[in-house]
């Protein structure tokens, strides 16, 4: 809370000779700010440059900085606070935080001279009556301040409308907007026909309503060019009634995941994959071509030097390069190396994909327990406490 009431204190300005009106909860954004130092002179004065008391309200009042503040001076102008502090004052009982609040000015200035009970009530009603939290709806509405612009009528019902009518239950829907809100506006009539397509194909509903609730970009792109992803993605071996026919077509449906294609199939030809391994690494898991280039160099560097593995057979496992690195194939490693070393297991008989697949517990009691006798540190070096070079 910024804890205020329009309870009004007047601050001058020396040098414009304004006389600002502040309240007291402007007063707590700057008791919260280091004491006034030169820095705080020069933001005085960029506070100067721009409309005096708009300016000096978003820095005060909002918590921005002196340079977004002019910013969003050039987008709204107000000379009294009467108009602000009830938006401030709406939205501070609809429990947004001080760091939300600043950021949805920063974002959309012009809801401050808004009549929040008529323009914003009724569309945050309707996603209470829905089944969200005040601090959910927060959280949505600040990372996405464009939902507030748009009509409930037109494009905020029918949106989720459309999402219900695909996702099983409100709750569904709820959990999907919390995790992340898609403007929908510009790609309602697509979706439709894109869902009506995977259908047509056979992929289940509970898979189409995954895919709506974690990655709704799948179903976005123009008809026919989602026509042209989905021969693509069967030509390719994938099929529609697995849930992996859906994550190739993410794969195709964004520019950015394209990019990661190519980048991820470059990375790997490097490393001597043939065409024919990627695509079988695709099919395997196709997340595999959303890898960063370091994430890829760093596992298979590791791999295939350190742990003597072919290239090759790491692309007939594919879900190994996403394990992490430090937190457990490094110590892993460590714990094979040791029992290597002490004679207490040979190279032949190791399985070095269940080595890393292996769920902590089966991993602990097969590599690491049942040797405690002849390797009493060998948990401290599992650990990363020991290091397996000292035993």
């Amino acid at each position: 809370m910024f804890g205020f009431l329009p309870r009004r204190l007047k601050t001058s300005v020396p040098r414009s000779g304004v006389i600002l009106s502040k309240s007291i909860y402007e007063l707590n954004f700057l008791t919260r700010s280091r004491t006034f130092t030169s820095s705080a002179v020069t933001g005085q004065e960029k506070i100067e440059k721009g409309d005096s008391f708009t300016v000096s309200y978003l820095v005060n009042s909002c918590g921005l900085s002196p340079d977004s503040a002019i910013a969003a001076s050039k987008k709204v102008q107000f000379q009294t606070p009467e108009k602000p502090d009830s938006v401030l004052a709406f939205f501070i009982d609809h429990e947004f935080s001080k760091s939300q609040i600043s950021d949805f000015i920063r974002k959309r200035p012009r809801f401050l001279v808004t009549e929040p009970n008529k323009v914003f009530l009724p569309k945050l009603e309707f996603f209470y009556s829905k089944g969200l939290s005040k601090k959910d709806l927060a959280k949505i509405m600040s990372s996405d301040p464009s939902l507030l612009c748009r009509s409930l009528n037109s494009y905020i019902i029918p949106t989720y409308n459309l999402l219900r009518s695909v996702l099983p239950s409100d709750e569904r829907v709820v959990s999907a907007l919390k995790h992340q809100w898609r403007p929908l506006e510009d790609h309602s009539k697509v979706m439709v026909s894109n869902i009506r397509l995977l259908r047509d194909l056979g992929v289940s509903d509970s898979g189409i309503a995954s895919v709506l609730q974690n990655f709704p970009e799948v179903v976005m792109p123009k008809t026919e060019l989602f026509k042209e992803i989905l021969k693509k993605v069967e030509d390719m071996g994938f099929t529609p009634e697995k849930f992996s026919f859906l994550l190739a077509i993410r794969i195709f449906s964004t520019q950015s995941h394209k990019k990661a294609w190519n980048r991820c199939w470059e990375v790997y030809r490097r490393f001597g994959w043939s065409e024919d391994e990627i695509l079988h690494a695709f099919r395997v898991h196709p997340h595999c071509m959303l890898l960063s280039e370091e994430k890829i160099v760093r596992t298979m560097d590791f791999l295939v030097n350190e742990m003597e593995w072919p290239s090759e057979r790491i692309a007939r496992c594919p879900w190994i390069l996403f394990y992490s690195f430090e937190k457990r194939m490094l110590p892993r490693h460590s714990v094979v190396r040791v029992l290597l070393s002490k004679g207490l297991m040979e190279k032949q008989e190791l399985n070095c994909v269940s080595i890393f697949s292996y769920v902590e517990k089966h991993f602990l009691e097969r590599y690491v327990t049942q040797y405690q006798q002849e390797v009493p540190l060998l948990l401290s070096v599992y650990q990363g406490k020991v290091d397996p070079e000292s035993l």
